[in-house]
């Protein structure tokens, strides 16, 4: 069983593959990357990395050749030029034989719901249902550690937790238990057509979050809520790009997502569109979903340092 991921270079698919080399014999995994260079540890140890991008179509044919089932890991940039690389991907996958293509999505899908990256997820999710191979929908939560190592660290140098999702609330979820219930998924029987709602096990508001920082960090943290244009002059004067930029990242080489996408998404937290809390990873996994309060404490160290840096 030939297992391929997407954007294998990227943090979900590095993860991904350490798990599934634990699972899978590693001449079983097929890992696609606009940079391979990236992956050779991979390589050594036996998987098949292979160069495709999915902006250049004609590379993913041999990139895609020989696999059965695929991890379709959703791409950074937002708009037509995502949703031209999903289908692009799809159609070959379709076209390479691939009988389960999975799909990290989100949460919150909704013909209304405000957040820019939304409307890319339900155009993906449509056609996979519109493609005629077996599929299975992972719609995952905001990452916990986006959380406990960008937004908590700033507030507890800061002081300030300045937000403008309001009183909206989301159950944040590790990446780990995301990374677990994409394997699981693409390693046991039984998922053909399932949507699944990827979630942590509590339903936080960020005010919530500015509290559990402040316990656990050690200083006061005052949670600020601004209206979204306020929030949107606040990014501008930390000079983040309005749109998202290809290959700029953040000190920990994280991508750098744009403002008015980052501000939509808030906008749609405060209207209650990412008010979901299932437990499916534990349904997949076995075992609970990490808290909001783990992932802090496993990042413990890091907010100390900030917060006595204040």
């Amino acid at each position: 069983m030939s297992i391929l991921i997407t954007g294998a270079s990227g943090s979900f698919g590095r993860q991904l593959a350490e798990v599934l080399m634990r699972k899978v014999p590693a001449s079983e995994l097929i890992l696609v990357t606009r940079n391979p260079s990236a992956l050779g540890a991979f390589a050594a140890r036996g998987a098949q990395v292979r160069s495709g991008d999915f902006d250049k179509p004609q590379t993913l044919p041999s990139a895609f050749a020989g696999a059965e089932k695929m991890l379709l890991i959703s791409t950074l940039a937002v708009g037509p030029r995502r949703q031209h690389q999903h289908r692009a991907a799809i159609e070959t996958a379709v076209a390479a034989g691939v009988k389960h293509i999975a799909y990290t999505s989100s949460v919150g899908i909704h013909p209304r719901n405000p957040s820019l990256a939304e409307a890319d997820h339900m155009f993906t999710e449509d056609l996979l249902r519109r493609c005629g191979t077996v599929f299975t929908v992972l719609r995952d939560a905001q990452y916990a550690e986006v959380i406990a190592t960008m937004l908590a660290p700033m507030a507890l140098q800061t002081g300030k937790w300045i937000m403008s999702a309001g009183e909206g609330c989301m159950a944040f979820v590790s990446k780990q238990d995301c990374v677990a219930s994409a394997a699981a998924v693409l390693t046991t029987p039984g998922h053909e057509g399932a949507v699944y709602e990827i979630t942590g096990p509590q339903l936080y508001t960020f005010r919530d979050a500015a509290a559990l920082a402040a316990e656990i960090g050690g200083r006061p943290v005052e949670y600020v809520s601004v209206s979204h244009e306020e929030k949107l002059a606040f990014f501008d004067a930390a000079g983040i790009p309005r749109e998202y930029v290809e290959g700029e990242t953040n000190s920990d080489g994280t991508g750098i997502w744009g403002s008015e996408e980052m501000v939509s998404y808030e906008r749609a937290i405060r209207q209650g569109y990412f008010s979901i809390c299932s437990h499916h990873v534990e349904m997949l996994t076995g075992r609970p979903a990490q808290s909001l309060r783990e992932v802090f404490l496993a990042n413990l160290v890091a907010l100390k340092s900030a917060a006595s840096n204040r």
